[in-house]
């Protein structure tokens, strides 16, 4: 029997198990991507570059038709000057019916940049085996797909991925590339990071703000050991500061935020403040909805003291003032609220749910750091104390059965007691639209649409109407009102006189 536990313990069975997971629970969600479909916004930041494409054939003439956008929409919407030229290639710009690479890009791009940012965490940074690496990575991405606030921002409508998860995606390398520059001094992680500063600075006010304030925070903590190697990082610091000011100074944003829009002390004291109580409140109200994501957080916490125990015996880092790493933090997570607070005070401003799914990607990652953190500084005190080796000793070779498997089973009985997860999780969600047959339905109604649209011959361009049961998927239907946006975007973009929904 004991043989047989400590099989189905090892490290790495489960970090085959978690990754496998993993992989499959994200299958529904990438076979879910072929029947995602372009909307609003996607077919608006796209018209010029589309008819460029259709017009030239020509990839000058289509960044031409990009910068263009970009200008246009500058002076007249939002300041998001790098994302808004990335809207403008969207797949369908260049091949029709290409628009299911689009989840699969998005995903990918997130993907990638956790298992490298927990990479350098796990691996570089703490010393933990690849299988832990694996084993955490894995739970933690389950936790972000399976209860993402929003898969359309997260997946399937582009402008809403590429403004919110790429620039998610190159912060998180960005993160990477300033701890291994740091580590190694080597100038390829300068550029990388340089890079990376410049793509969020121009994209997303929400990483802006991540790695603006761990550049200063590393910055500040590395000053003293290598003075040389902080000053590098100035460049960085001001190339995503200068991208972050272009944004905030765009006249776009008076446009969409009324003439009022603007910087005022008051109202930034108000936000940091606002930002700091909406954290906790989300928190909990995250604990109820989504319980399963709490119960991983405890399994990584119960595998995580095991696994710093192993760290501990061969690196002497003392993981010091774990209080304060908390709290920096929460500072972290809590500062994605800022800029949804700050636009809230316009009521020109609409908010998405793309602020809410940030703040739950951020939320994890910076939870899992305090965890892994605490539980070193807790193994380093173990270390250090007159029944250290004991203690040491026990992790490494009872914990496994008189802690970590009752605290599985434990897990095991609080979900199978609360099955509401069940209910809000992605791939069930996914499951019961392709089930019902309302995903092939939208399919085929899309399809009669766009014989219509993509027929040059017509002009005036008649829509049957759309099953509005679009699941997890993202999609605008075009209206009975030719003005209406979506319709104009939609007319725009395939070069018609009118676009118009039929009367059901």
């Amino acid at each position: 029997m004991k043989k047989m536990l400590g099989k189905l313990t090892n490290s790495k069975c489960i970090a085959a198990l978690s990754l496998g997971i993993f992989g499959i629970s994200m299958l529904p969600i990438w076979y879910l991507a072929f029947y995602a479909r372009p909307s609003g916004d996607d077919y608006g930041y796209s018209a010029l570059t589309h008819a460029a494409w259709i017009e030239s054939h020509s990839m000058l003439e289509v960044f031409m038709a990009a910068i263009e956008t970009v200008k246009r929409n500058y002076v007249g919407w939002n300041g998001d000057w790098f994302t808004t030229f990335l809207f403008s290639l969207m797949p369908e710009v260049f091949v029709p019916y290409s628009f299911w690479i689009v989840p699969f890009i998005m995903t990918a791009a997130v993907i990638s940049a956790t298992f490298y940012f927990m990479h350098e965490v796990c691996i570089k940074r703490i010393g933990m085996p690849l299988s832990d690496w694996l084993i955490y990575t894995s739970w933690l991405l389950i936790a972000c797909y399976q209860f993402i606030p929003s898969t359309a921002i997260g997946m399937y409508w582009y402008v809403g991925a590429t403004h919110y998860m790429l620039p998610y995606a190159a912060g998180l390398v960005g993160l990477v590339c300033v701890s291994k520059f740091l580590r190694t001094g080597r100038k390829r992680y300068l550029a990388g990071l340089t890079l990376c500063a410049f793509m969020v600075g121009g994209s997303s006010y929400f990483t802006s703000l991540l790695l603006l304030m761990f550049l200063v925070i590393a910055g500040a903590l590395s000053f003293q050991a290598d003075r040389k190697k902080v000053l590098w990082l100035i460049l960085p610091f001001l190339v995503c500061l200068t991208g972050f000011i272009i944004q905030c100074k765009a006249p776009g944003n008076q446009v969409r935020g009324g003439e009022a829009f603007g910087f005022d002390l008051s109202r930034a004291v108000y936000t940091i403040y606002e930002s700091l109580r909406r954290g906790v409140i989300i928190i909990g109200r995250w604990a109820q909805e989504k319980t399963l994501v709490f119960v991983l957080l405890f399994l990584i916490a119960a595998f995580g003291l095991e696994s710093m125990g192993k760290t501990v015996e061969k690196y002497t880092w003392k993981y010091p003032m774990p209080l304060l790493f908390v709290i920096v933090m929460y500072g972290f997570y809590s500062a994605m609220f800022a800029p949804e607070v700050y636009s809230e005070m316009y009521d020109t401003i609409e908010i998405s749910l793309g602020p809410e799914t940030i703040q739950y990607f951020t939320f994890l990652v910076v939870s899992v750091m305090a965890i892994l953190y605490c539980e070193g500084w807790i193994c380093v005190k173990i270390k250090s104390g007159m029944q250290s080796r004991c203690l040491l000793q026990f992790l490494k070779e009872k914990y496994h059965y008189r802690i970590l498997l009752p605290v599985v089973v434990a897990a095991g009985i609080l979900v199978l007691l609360n099955r509401g997860w069940l209910g809000n999780c992605v791939d069930r969600r996914v499951y019961e639209y392709v089930s019902s047959g309302q995903a092939e339905d939208f399919r085929e109604q899309i399809r009669s649409q766009m014989d219509i649209l993509l027929d040059d011959s017509i002009k005036e361009a008649y829509l049957v109407p759309i099953n509005p049961e679009q699941g997890p998927l993202m999609h605008m239907p075009v209206t009975t009102d030719e003005n209406a946006f979506t319709n104009r975007v939609v007319r725009d973009f395939y070069g018609k006189k009118k676009v118009v929904m039929t009367e059901p």
